[in-house]
């Protein structure tokens, strides 16, 4: 049975319809996306991997709460395991979902507008009942959040010194405290449908839980949502025209501070699901190139939290790491795998992509599969070429700080052992942006790049 045949049974069991056709659609790690039809009429229809069934089941409670609420989410159809895993089928709602084709469809004006239907979303999120809405987990205060994340640091980040700082940032500056209110936990362009600029559906509900509401907003202003936009909130606006827009909606007030937290706890986060998502390749529970790669992504998280923490890099001084990478032209041969460090100390590892490089070539590939093969390909070609380079500058940093290892130096971090002085933001600051010109090298000072 093809994957097009088994959603389309489950679409039938859980809601008596006839399937005329389906499409996948972009997926996730715990998740995959298709559009079912039935007649004239489209669904999306999203099937658990792995052991998801009850927060699925959840979710689809959740929709039927908040729908009753009145707030624009697509309206839930049926949820089941007819096959031995969960599904969730929503109507599908017109629209367009990525962020940067929204953004280029929209000029300055029309990007306010969106920002103001954004901070309504959230203010009417935050206004629902606790206490009634169905299907909703218990969820964490934000500093649960440090807890938890932590132990994905410490799991899979030992040795990153940049995400234990940030760690240690956190717990130095908390929130103000506010009432407790329902979070979308991953409210951001991406999760919005919009048509002709106006948003008409948040969708993926799969991570709300009961916290503060400032963290919906401050998710909003991580620059990896902003998709190339020079405003620092959804890449349409400035911090502080959010929060007049959010309280002006009802939201309770948020202090830019408070934002500032947020802001830091979500880029601190997405640096660590970055590398969480690499794992469900290197562990078995999916086999993606593009989720591999993603890993990759981490060093860009960890540029942003050290401009968030004040660090301030010279243009002109990244313009010469640039020009260096561009001229260096003999690879040397790296083969440490998984999420190990190599001597660049940038992960998942040229081994680990390499590999998944070679069996995603094995398969069909799309027009888009065939982009991501080149540039992880071109991402691997840098790395080769400054390696020794990159691997000696790292040494030379750790002799100029006094501690044997990269772990070592985020435990001193981390326990407030060592001071996170303007030295250590710029010493970490110059082994992040060699790592970055190697993975992404237009990220540092892009217009986006916004503090």
């Amino acid at each position: 049975m093809s994957d097009a045949e088994r959603i389309e049974k489950e679409f039938e069991a859980v809601t008596g319809l006839v399937a005329t056709g389906s499409t996948p659609l972009a997926g996730g790690a715990s998740r995959v996306t298709w559009e079912v039809r039935a007649g004239s009429d489209r669904f999306v229809v999203q099937a658990a991997r792995g052991d998801t069934a009850r927060d699925m089941l959840g979710e689809f409670e959740l929709l039927r709460s908040l729908a009753g609420e009145g707030l624009p989410v697509p309206e839930p159809i049926a949820a089941g395991c007819p096959d031995g895993r969960a599904i969730l089928v929503s109507a599908r709602v017109a629209g367009e979902t990525l962020g940067g084709r929204v953004l280029r469809a929209l000029d300055e004006s029309g990007r306010a507008a969106l920002a103001r239907d954004f901070a309504k979303a959230a203010a009417d999120i935050h206004r629902v009942g606790t206490t009634s809405v169905a299907g909703l987990a218990v969820a964490a205060e934000p500093i649960d959040q440090v807890d938890a994340y932590r132990e994905v640091r410490l799991t899979l980040a030992p040795d990153r010194p940049v995400l234990a700082l940030a760690e240690r940032w956190l717990r130095d500056h908390p929130p103000e405290a506010a009432p407790t209110v329902l979070c979308h936990g991953d409210l951001r362009l991406g999760n919005l449908i919009i048509e002709d600029g106006t948003l008409r559906a948040v969708i993926d509900w799969e991570l709300a839980h009961l916290g503060h509401p400032a963290e919906d907003l401050g998710w909003s202003c991580v620059r990896a949502w902003r998709f190339g936009g020079r405003g620092a909130a959804l890449g349409c606006v400035d911090r502080e025209t959010l929060l007049a827009d959010y309280e002006r909606f009802g939201g309770s007030p948020v202090s830019a501070d408070t934002l500032r937290h947020h802001e830091v706890l979500g880029t601190w986060k997405w640096g660590l699901m970055c590398l969480l998502q690499a794992e469900a390749h290197l562990s078995g529970v999916v086999n993606d190139l593009e989720m591999l790669a993603i890993g990759r992504r981490v060093v860009e998280n960890e540029y942003d939290l050290l401009r968030l923490l004040g660090w301030r890099p010279d243009p002109n001084f990244i313009s010469e790491r640039r020009a260096e990478i561009q001229q260096m032209d003999r690879p040397v041969a790296l083969s440490v795998d998984g999420l190990g460090g190599s001597g660049t100390g940038i992960v998942p590892t040229i081994g680990a992509l390499k590999d998944a490089l070679v069996g995603e070539r094995e398969g069909e590939s799309s027009d888009y599969r065939r982009r991501l093969q080149r540039s992880v390909s071109e991402m691997i070609a840098r790395e080769a070429s400054v390696a020794q380079r990159v691997s000696a500058r790292r040494v030379e940093r750790l002799v100029e700080l006094g501690v044997p290892d990269h772990v070592r130096l985020a435990e001193e971090i981390s326990s407030a052992e060592r001071i996170a002085d303007g030295r250590l933001l710029a010493l970490l600051g110059d082994e992040v942006l060699d790592q970055i010109l190697v993975v992404n090298p237009a990220y540092a000072g892009r217009v986006d790049d916004v503090v």
